[in-house]
Formats: structure tokens, C-alpha cells, sequence
């Protein structure tokens, strides 16, 4: 930032909006208005580039084509329905990738074996994956993880990435997460905890018209080892009731340094009380959101927050793992 011009931030960011928001799997008035203003403020903005020599000029069938999609998306409905995505898509696995397999010389009857082949083993998978178990299946394609919440579609592993970890340990593998002070005047009735490193959602959940393996995204809280560094991911979490799913109206923003869950077991022998939750936890690390987005960029701007004490920690909160 600060580098380019303010005009070419808006233009690009208008650009990047539009194809964006022309992608949408569903479609209202709001949206459609968004769309025609995303494109009005292309058009406003791009003679910038003109002015820049970064090109000559914008008589270019695209950019003339972006003049109808709001009619076309009135009439015919969403672009997945008559784009040709799959189509290119075909051509990758029909042409292009049958081509590669073939020595380049007298290819087409080589193309054809291969795809001919490619079909018999796509009818054997298929012929194998009906005598799966559905569990099995689920455990292939997921990578053996399961606790999916219905809700929000979270996954976790079956078991603990590092089981009965002290609280001590934890503070000193997470970064110091929570404070010592808070857990040292605490009572708390055990002193170990089940710890995950990372879980697992579907991006369907968020409105993505995604499916199958690539639908899924994994979030880390997971510490480092030996010279590697650790990751913790920055995460959205819900806050409020009121919350929106595309705005950060009752959502805050930190960062993920714990996933857990309460023990079953206290001490020996005692059991938990019945009362406690089963579900995960997560502690997360307040981050500060701007109040406003940018002028130009229109993001709003993350910062660290201001540390609570001398030692340096940060504000956090222990929230459910399924307000993420």
C-alpha cells in the first residue's frame, strides 16, 4: 500500500469485486445492485491505466462483455448454469491430458486407447466404492476424522494430537496463550487437558458452491517442533446472535492458539460431572478491527491489541470451538 495510486487501488479492487460477486451461486436485487456498482466503479476508475501507459486503451470484447451480465444473470439466472468452465475442464481431460500420455507421433489413435482405458478405470472405482462401507468411505475421503457438527460442519480428529498435556506445557508450547497469573489463582479441578492441533470445515458452509475434497479447509493451532515454526491461523468468531454471515457485525477477529476439550476423567477415578460440555473449546487472541474499512481498498485493517499487563499478554477469551 502506498506504493500505486489510489485510483489504481479502487480499479483493481472494483475489477477483483465484480468477478467476485459475478460468481455468486445465488442472486438477489442487493446483490445485483453491488455488481452494477462494482462495474460503475471500474469504469470510473480505468483511465488511470490509460494515464499510466500500463495499456493502450480497453476496447476489449471482456470488458465490453461485463456490460451484461446483470441481464443475463436476470434472464438466464447464475453464470454457473452457462458458463464454460466445464467445458474447459473437458478439454484438460479430453485433449490436452491424452496428448501428454501419447508419444506425439500418430496421437489420435493413442488418445483414444488412453481415454478408453481412463473410462474402464473410473467404472472399476465406481464398481469398488458400492461394496465400501459408508464408514469406511467417510474415513478414506476425511483422512479417519469425524465429530462433524451439523451446524457449522466442523470436523476434528478422532483423537487428541496431544493428549493430557499440563497446563504449564501448554502455555509454553502455545506461545503463552493464557496467562500464568489467571491459571496459578484459578481452582480448577484438573490439571491436564486433551489438545488438538487443528480441525477441519466445509467451505460450502460460507456460501462457496464447492463440494467433495477441495470444499474443505483446515485451521491450525499448532505449535512448533524442534527449528519449525508453529502456526496459528487467524479466525473469525461469532459473538453475537445477531451476527451476519458476509459482514463482521457481531463477529470479532483473533488468533487461534488453543483447541481442547474438558476431561472426562478427574484425578484417578472421578468421573467428570455430568454438566460439563462435550463439545471442543478454542482459546483465541483478540485482535483489534479498524471501525471503518479503507477509502480506497474498502478491507478493514487487522492489528495487535495493546497487552494487558507488563508481561506482555494479549487479550483473549475460551469460546466453543463452533462459534468459529
Amino acid at each position: 500500500m502506498g506504493k500505486a495510486p489510489s485510483q489504481v487501488i479502487v480499479c483493481y479492487r472494483a475489477l477483483l469485486d465484480f468477478i467476485y460477486m459475478a460468481q455468486y451461486p445465488t442472486h438477489d436485487d442487493s446483490t445485483l445492485q453491488y455488481l452494477t456498482k462494482a462495474l460503475d466503479e471500474l469504469h470510473a476508475n480505468k483511465d488511470i491505466l490509460v494515464d499510466l501507459e500500463i495499456d493502450n486503451h480497453f476496447n476489449i470484447p471482456k470488458f465490453h462483455s461485463m456490460l451484461h451480465y446483470e441481464e443475463c444473470i436476470c434472464n438466464f439466472g447464475t453464470t454457473n448454469n452457462y458458463n464454460t468452465e466445464m467445458f474447459e475442464q473437458f478439454h484438460i481431460d479430453y485433449a490436452k491430458e491424452a496428448w501428454r500420455a501419447s508419444n506425439f507421433r500418430n496421437e489420435l489413435p493413442q488418445m483414444t486407447q488412453w481415454l478408453s482405458r481412463q473410462e474402464k478405470i473410473v467404472m472399476f472405482q465406481s464398481y469398488i466404492s458400492r461394496y465400501q462401507l459408508e464408514e469406511e468411505r467417510e474415513e478414506e475421503v476425511q483422512e479417519a476424522v469425524d465429530g462433524r457438527n451439523q451446524d457449522v460442519s466442523l470436523v476434528t480428529a478422532k483423537r487428541p494430537a496431544a493428549p493430557s498435556q499440563t497446563l504449564s506445557n501448554i502455555q509454553t508450547k502455545h506461545g503463552d496463550s493464557i496467562p500464568h497469573t489467571q491459571v496459578s489463582n484459578a481452582f480448577l479441578p484438573f490439571n491436564k487437558l486433551d489438545v488438538w492441533h487443528s480441525f477441519k470445515f466445509s467451505l460450502d458452509t460460507l456460501g462457496n458452491d464447492v463440494d467433495g475434497q477441495k470444499g474443505i479447509d483446515l485451521v491450525r493451532a499448532q505449535p512448533g517442533r524442534g527449528e519449525s515454526p508453529g502456526r496459528f491461523d487467524v479466525v473469525m468468531v461469532t459473538h453475537m446472535d445477531g451476527a451476519e454471515s458476509t459482514g463482521l457485525h457481531g463477529m470479532k477477529v483473533g488468533r487461534l492458539r488453543l483447541i481442547f476439550r474438558l476431561p472426562e476423567i478427574i484425578g484417578l477415578y472421578n468421573e467428570a460431572p455430568v454438566v460439563w460440555p462435550k463439545h471442543h473449546f478454542a482459546y483465541v487472541e483478540w485482535l483489534t478491527v479498524s471501525h471503518s474499512p479503507g477509502a480506497h481498498h474498502n478491507m478493514y485493517s487487522v492489528t495487535k491489541p495493546q497487552p494487558l499487563d507488563t508481561t506482555g499478554h494479549l487479550p483473549g477469551e475460551i469460546v466453543p470451538l463452533s462459534t468459529i
